[in-house]
């Protein structure tokens, strides 16, 4: 009633009295309206309290399943950060090979030509080895 757009624009005062003469002539007692007012309070209370508390609870359930699922995420984690470097440390371990077999390979064409330099003719120096093992390239094709 208080909201009806018959009391609109009107003073608090003549709100009131206005309220009070429907309810007086309703047949309506003030301390029964009042005693509803508190009852629907309560209950607006109440329920208010039951569902703070559902929220509550679900909060905690959530936020549980919320930490399951983070250890779960760091386990897995953990797995995949233990096979990357696994990855890496074969990588590093295959690099290493091939250095050792380039330096192997490196001084085996040292004996090479240090070898092929004794079947090149005095004074054709390192042009006269170049046209030697160019030579020797070409015969094995």
């Amino acid at each position: 009633m208080v909201n009806s757009a018959h009391l609109v624009g009107m003073s608090p005062d003549g709100k009131r009295n206005s309220l009070l003469m429907a309810l007086e002539a309703a047949g309506v007692e003030i301390e029964d309206l009042l005693q509803d007012a508190v009852v629907r309070q309560k209950a607006l209370n109440d329920y208010e309290d039951a569902q703070q508390q559902k929220l509550k609870e679900v909060e905690a359930v959530k936020l549980e399943e919320n930490n399951r699922i983070q250890i779960e995420l760091d386990r897995i984690t953990s797995q995949y950060v233990s096979r990357i470097q696994a990855n890496l440390d074969d990588i590093a371990h295959e690099q290493d090979h091939f250095r050792a077999w380039q330096r192997t390979k490196q001084q085996e064409a040292q004996r090479i030509t240090e070898a092929a330099a004794f079947c090149v003719p005095q004074g054709n120096s390192a042009t006269g080895l170049t046209e030697v093992l160019e030579r020797a390239t070409l015969a094995r094709k």
